[in-house]
């Protein structure tokens, strides 16, 4: 996908459709249809607009003699935001991905009034969104009518106003930096949407490698034997009910100086979650192919921030297993050692992506982090306590959390904190060992969980992002697909380019 910025005047794009973005304010529209008309040399008066008015959430595509014109609602300018730019950019694409059209021109948002925001960061929010409302997952069609195809090869970003063309810097930015972060998305919604008898621990390992020789980062593989050197019983455990071998995939970008400390992202990677001996129920199971959704993130933002060349040293660590029910299958009720030496009664085999997630963020302190953030779709008490809305945030450190919650609410891959108060300890507590995997009480699911990574943690500040409730779908909005959606990406990818940025003054 080629997407560009184009400073000419608008009857010299060669576009075959044109996406306007409208206010639902009377004046403001009744100006952006006269402006349309002027611009285009069209008429749009008298032409049959199905009652659009602008409002949220309305498109509508306008034929004239000469022209496509697509039309989709901002709403109200008093409550504009980004995420309602981000939108109704979307919504455009997405009414005309289905047409035979090669190249479309997307309107710019010159709108200097939303708080805090400049045009690379609209700019940065239109590519981002425009990419992500593309996207579709249909490999595995043999047959081209069930394909959703479009025939969209190049986004022209144009401006109706000449002013803008003193921000072509910026713009262009805007749209570097917007197209490798929604394509790194994208990737990792590849990941996660692969059926899990092709995508086993080997295979992630494998596609990670490949895309290491692509970049500027080194992979490391682990292979069972090393994994079982550094007594990694969690990882091993949940593995030992499965014909495919865990991995542990160690990935490392070296954009900073030497001796800068390293930010640590950790990803869950179970390929698939049966729960176990603990077995989950059959409605629904198909889904748990995304149980790595931790882990895709994790390859989409190194494939975001090599790309974007951040002066930051990152690390990348993902446990990779698949849980299944055998006769060598780990059992509720046994006792294992973690990689820091404490030891874990498995009181439930379906809460399985915990002790994986133990041996790495304990393995995450030989490193001596600046940060650490795990990424996983840990409990699906999360989609009770807060929906699919946002994702779950907890930690040891306000700072980090809050950052993490900034660089949400700036790219609406938001966070919503839980509490890690210390009343909630002694609730997984063992009668026989250092702790157990599950509350011994009905309640706080969530919060249980980040209590239990909490004991593993080592020397450093933590942030746990529980993405259950967000990491997939079971209906597409405006530019999230059904299943994985990517979640993690944008939102850490954010995060990083913020320190980034803090570095450099």
């Amino acid at each position: 996908m080629k997407i560009i910025f184009e400073k000419t005047s608008i009857e010299k794009l060669k576009a075959q459709a044109y996406i306007f973005l409208c206010y639902e304010d009377k004046k403001l529209f009744k100006e952006e249809l006269r402006l349309i008309e002027e611009l285009l040399n069209c008429k749009i008066a008298g032409i049959s607009l199905e009652d659009f008015e602008g409002k949220e959430k309305q498109t509508v595509l306008v034929y004239t003699d000469k022209h496509r014109i697509i039309l989709s609602g901002l709403g109200l300018k008093e409550k504009l935001t980004l995420e309602k730019v981000r939108k109704a950019t979307a919504r455009g694409i997405k009414k005309i991905k289905s047409h035979k059209i090669k190249t479309v021109a997307v309107e710019i948002l010159q709108d200097l009034t939303l708080k805090g925001v400049e045009i690379e960061d609209i700019t940065r929010a239109q590519t981002i969104s425009s990419l992500l409302a593309l996207y579709s997952f249909d490999k595995y069609y043999t047959k081209k009518e069930d394909q959703e195809i479009h025939y969209i090869r190049e986004i022209i970003l144009f401006s109706q106003y000449n002013s803008l063309g003193k921000y072509a810097k910026e713009i262009q930015e805007g749209i570097r930096t917007g197209t490798i972060i929604g394509e790194s998305t994208n990737m990792a919604r590849d990941l996660g949407n692969e059926p899990s008898n092709v995508m086993i621990p080997a295979e992630l390992a494998r596609r990670v490698m490949a895309l290491a020789k692509l970049n500027k980062f080194s992979a490391q593989i682990l292979n069972k034997s090393q994994i079982e050197k550094l007594g990694m019983r969690g990882v091993l455990s949940v593995a030992q009910g499965s014909e495919h071998q865990p991995k542990f995939i160690i990935m490392e970008y070296k954009g900073g100086k030497k001796n800068d400390k390293p930010y640590v992202i950790v990803g869950k990677g179970v390929t698939f979650d049966s729960g176990g001996i603990s077995i989950k129920p059959s409605a629904g199971m198909a889904m748990m192919k995304l149980d790595m959704g931790g882990a895709s993130a994790v390859v989409g933002i190194f494939n975001a921030i090599t790309q974007l060349d951040l002066k930051l040293n990152v690390i990348g660590l993902i446990p990779c297993v698949e849980n299944m029910p055998d006769g060598k299958a780990f059992k509720p009720g046994d006792v294992i050692k973690a990689y820091n030496g404490l030891t874990i009664e498995v009181d439930n085999t379906d809460a399985e992506g915990r002790l994986i997630l133990a041996d790495a963020l304990s393995y995450a302190s030989k490193y001596k982090p600046a940060a650490v953030i795990d990424l996983a779709t840990l409990t699906g008490a999360s989609v009770i306590a807060i929906g699919s809305v946002a994702s779950i945030v907890m930690g040891n450190d306000q700072k980090l959390v809050d950052e993490i919650i900034k660089a949400g609410d700036q790219t609406y891959d938001r966070v919503w904190q839980l509490p890690l108060w210390d009343e909630y300890d002694k609730m997984i507590d063992s009668d026989i060992a250092d702790v157990r995997n599950s509350g011994v009480v009905k309640q706080a699911g969530t919060i249980l969980a980040g209590m239990f990574l909490k004991r593993f943690i080592g020397d450093y500040p933590w942030a746990h992002l529980d993405i259950a409730a967000t990491a997939m779908r079971s209906s597409e909005t405006d530019y999230d697909p059904k299943n994985a959606t990517g979640t993690g990406v944008r939102l850490v990818t954010q995060y990083l380019m913020n320190e980034g940025k803090k570095l450099k003054k």
